[in-house]
């Protein structure tokens, strides 16, 4: 309402809202998991992630960017530039990660892959195996 006097593509502040609903949201799915149930979804994406970079260094050329314990989130490296292995892999609806080459040109070609909870082994194993097929064909 504050702003309906300027067009939306014109709007600078329609972020603060926009933020505002996630925080929300975020805060009551968390009050619905409780304690419990917040740690049980961060063992599974912290297994998930686990198990998807181990299916991912199999792959020749796929080995982790670093030798520190992670959460999460793992950041790979990848003998393919990480920009055409991310376009082959979102033409095939897979949703690869992200090109940490984009923010930390000294990590191209650096993938940043994660698997939450909501992943299953299949979504994995497909990934895994699309992977393989692109990096097969670029080297």
């Amino acid at each position: 309402a504050r702003e309906q006097h300027i067009r939306r593509s014109k709007a600078t502040s329609n972020i603060c809202t926009n933020q505002g609903l996630l925080v929300t949201a975020a805060t009551i799915h968390m009050a619905l998991l409780g304690a419990e149930g917040l740690a049980r979804v961060a063992a599974a994406c912290r297994a998930n992630t686990r198990t998807l970079s181990a299916m991912l260094c199999e792959i020749p050329g796929v080995e982790p960017l670093f030798d520190r314990p992670v959460f999460h989130e793992q950041a790979l490296r990848l003998p393919s530039p990480t920009a055409d292995v991310l376009r082959s892999l979102a033409a095939d609806d897979i949703l690869g990660g992200y090109d940490l080459g984009l923010d930390y040109p000294g990590l191209d070609p650096g993938l940043l892959i994660c698997a939450t909870e909501m992943r299953s082994e299949t979504e994995m194993e497909d990934y895994a195996k699309e992977l393989s097929r692109i990096i097969a064909t670029r080297t």
